[in-house]
């Protein structure tokens, strides 16, 4: 009995260890994104793993509520409290719709990378199936990622048959640069020549629609920057029977030299954006200002805290419950892609779309004009 005793210590104070390290690196992920990568990036790649860490966190929590260890289990209590409006960045707890009133008049906008219309599953679709998924949806407003086959009206060998329909329905349009494609119901003009590091990531338009001028951001930073096999390696690490073949330590190494390297200077590189973006909102004036697209980084990201800055709600925030992913491909499975918003009007809706043509699932927000 004695030596089960002690067994238990050993294994109670390794638990505890455990659990202590784990609040900290939770804690420090939560937060991570308050750093510039170009100070450190360490912190950008622990914010990246916040997802997983929130997770692992509840589970250990179950785990030593169910010992009842009730000492132990409040260290992860204490750490989710110190992390509350990081949490709920990440899982927000909205029920219902707010409520839109007579007078004020809505409209729709879906954001989506469309990965230049060639279908994920790798077949020929007929019709496009991204395209015919822009139809169903009929938005208002759409604004387009990597959409080069529209972009390159004497190349559209994807969207030949499609295009016809979707011109009909968005009679405003702009093939911009950089695949970067706007489709409006609504008349709109070039706004600021956004022009950030990097090429033009940003596209930005004012939007006229029931009598009120929106700025509209239409964004696709920085990628995450890994070759075909830098994602071969990552698919390897998340597999643990290749995991085994490879042996632990030969892998890490490849991790270290090939993936985390290049983690980090795509951090940096997207910081820049993003602050050169956050610059031209803050020039602009605007009063109704909407910033969408692909950020490639995470809520709580350093990019997405520079842009966001102090006055744009999010309309996943303001609307939804619980997380989601707008990232699907290679096992990288985050929610990368956002819609924020300021002046007078509100998010009523926001929805992920379950289309799986693309690497990205679409985002599609419902938005209330305010008189």
């Amino acid at each position: 009995m004695k030596f089960f005793k002690n067994i238990w210590r050993v294994v109670r104070l390794c638990g505890m260890v455990f659990t202590v390290l784990l609040a900290v690196a939770y804690v420090v992920s939560a937060y991570g994104g308050m750093v510039d990568p170009a100070e450190s990036s360490k912190y950008a790649l622990l914010c990246l793993g916040y997802p997983i860490l929130f997770w692992l966190s509840w589970l250990v929590l179950v785990v030593w509520a169910v010992l009842r260890q009730w000492k132990i289990a409040a260290i992860t209590v204490v750490s989710f409290l110190a992390t509350a409006s990081p949490m709920l960045t990440y899982f927000p707890l909205n029920v219902g719709s707010p409520e839109v009133s007579p007078q004020e008049q809505t409209f729709r906008l879906l954001t989506f990378n469309v990965m230049n219309f060639v279908d994920f599953d790798g077949e020929v679709h007929e019709p496009n199936r991204t395209a015919q998924y822009i139809l169903d949806m009929d938005a208002d407003v759409v604004c387009l990622q990597e959409g080069s086959q529209f972009v390159k009206l004497t190349d559209i060998k994807v969207i030949q048959n499609d295009l016809p329909a979707l011109l009909e329905r968005y009679p405003y349009y702009s093939q911009g640069v950089d695949d970067m494609v706007l489709l409006s119901k609504f008349p709109f003009d070039p706004a600021d020549d956004s022009i950030v590091e990097g090429g033009k990531k940003v596209v930005s338009y004012d939007v006229h629609l029931h009598g009120k001028t929106i700025r509209l951001y239409n964004c696709h930073l920085h990628s995450i920057g890994l070759t075909s096999d830098d994602k071969e390696i990552y698919k390897q690490i998340t597999d643990i029977n290749k995991l085994d073949n490879l042996g632990a330590v030969e892998t890490m190494k490849e991790v270290r030299s090939s993936l985390f390297s290049k983690l980090s200077k795509a951090f940096v590189a997207r910081s820049k954006q993003a602050r050169q973006l956050r610059d031209f909102i803050d020039k602009s004036g605007a009063e109704n200002v909407i910033v969408c697209g692909d950020f490639n980084d995470t809520p709580g990201s350093y990019s997405y805290r520079t842009v966001r800055g102090d006055d744009l709600h999010d309309a996943y925030l303001d609307c939804a419950f619980g997380p989601t992913i707008t990232f699907h491909d290679d096992r990288f499975y985050f929610k990368i892609d956002h819609v924020l918003y300021r002046g007078a009007m509100k998010a009523v809706d926001i929805e992920r779309g379950k289309i799986n043509s693309s690497d990205h699932y679409p985002l599609l927000a419902t938005f209330a004009l305010n008189n």
